[in-house]
């Protein structure tokens, strides 16, 4: 059951979390990055055309969820669900790609699926946060 003397929330607006914002602003930024980085030296660039269709959807995943996660940032509601499953869709991507790394003799250590699990861990704490709210029902006095 939620605080009742806790402030209500306007129904399009996120419960208040500065370390979702947070987790939400590095992943846009380290998002932005890797498309000004790839698209900005000239040998990454070159191999753009000769990417899978794959790792495109991948990159249009990414985007999206960065684009998705200023949502976060700025607290608004309709970005909820979509963060959360572009977050689950990028944590596949980045966990397969790891896998194929090490079983190529390859040992990385990613901040990407790090980053990708505290913010899915932050909006599962929203939605059900949301849900709580979106429960409650105001008993009032018939008279």
């Amino acid at each position: 059951m939620t605080d009742p003397t806790a402030p209500r929330l306007a129904p399009s607006v996120l419960p208040k979390d500065i370390f979702r914002s947070i987790v939400a602003a590095l992943v846009t930024v380290l998002t932005v990055y890797g498309w000004v980085d790839a698209l900005g030296r000239t040998p990454m660039r070159s191999a753009l055309a000769a990417q899978t269709r794959l790792w495109w959807i991948e990159q249009i995943v990414k985007l999206v969820l960065a684009i998705v996660c200023v949502g976060i940032i700025l607290r608004k509601r309709w970005s909820l669900t979509p963060a959360f499953w572009l977050t689950i869709y990028s944590l596949v991507f980045v966990i397969v790609r790891w896998v194929f790394i090490f079983r190529e003799g390859q040992l990385e250590i990613l901040v990407a699926p790090l980053l990708y699990a505290l913010l899915l861990w932050r909006l599962w704490i929203t939605r059900k946060q949301v849900a709580a709210t979106d429960d409650t029902v105001v008993v009032g006095t018939t008279g």
